[in-house]
């Protein structure tokens, strides 16, 4: 057995919560939701962005050392399987105020200015200077530039890039 401990955020307010997961998604990932109460709004909107989270019932955690079945009723993350090869090619410069949402390979081979906005699930090459904010889940990255911009890898900030850079789980590598 191994002691764990748990960040979790309480959730009351529909409005404030879906302002947070637009905003703070890549740092609130990875942690558990607790509602006081069944709330069919607020759990579907955790359900679709892919939060854990438990309902207690009561106005607080049991302070007993046992916990019966019926106080606590914990929903596991879903899982996410993305089996779509294409990828996407932007020859266009992505301009402030952009977002765009993806789940395939994406290919950039001009500029994403500040303001922009790109999250993927998939890996993404960027073949230009990233100004904008880029929250990627796939596999690699590859990146010229990254100065000004906003990398999240893996929920991870990849920091300033002033190289063509391949980036994964275990390599960062300059490629040229």
């Amino acid at each position: 057995m191994k002691q764990k401990t748990l960040r979790v955020f309480e959730v009351e307010d529909f409005e404030n919560l879906k302002s947070v997961i637009k905003t703070k998604y890549p740092l609130i990932k990875n942690h558990i939701f607790m509602l006081k109460e069944k709330n069919e709004e607020i759990e579907d909107l955790l359900r679709r962005n892919f939060l854990s989270y438990f309902i207690v019932n009561g106005e607080s955690f049991t302070s007993k050392k046992e916990t019966s079945k019926e106080s606590i009723m914990v929903i596991e993350k879903e899982k996410v399987v993305v089996k779509n090869c294409e990828t996407l090619i932007y020859d266009k410069i992505i301009r402030s105020g952009e977002e765009l949402e993806l789940s395939q390979n994406a290919l950039f081979l001009n500029r994403i200015n500040a303001g922009a906005k790109i999250v993927t699930s998939a890996n993404i090459e960027i073949y230009d200077e990233n100004e904008g904010l880029i929250i990627a889940e796939g596999e690699y990255i590859i990146v010229k530039k990254n100065v000004k911009g906003t990398i999240i890898f893996k929920g991870l900030d990849i920091g300033k890039v002033d190289r063509l850079t391949f980036i994964s789980e275990k390599i960062k590598k300059v490629l040229e």
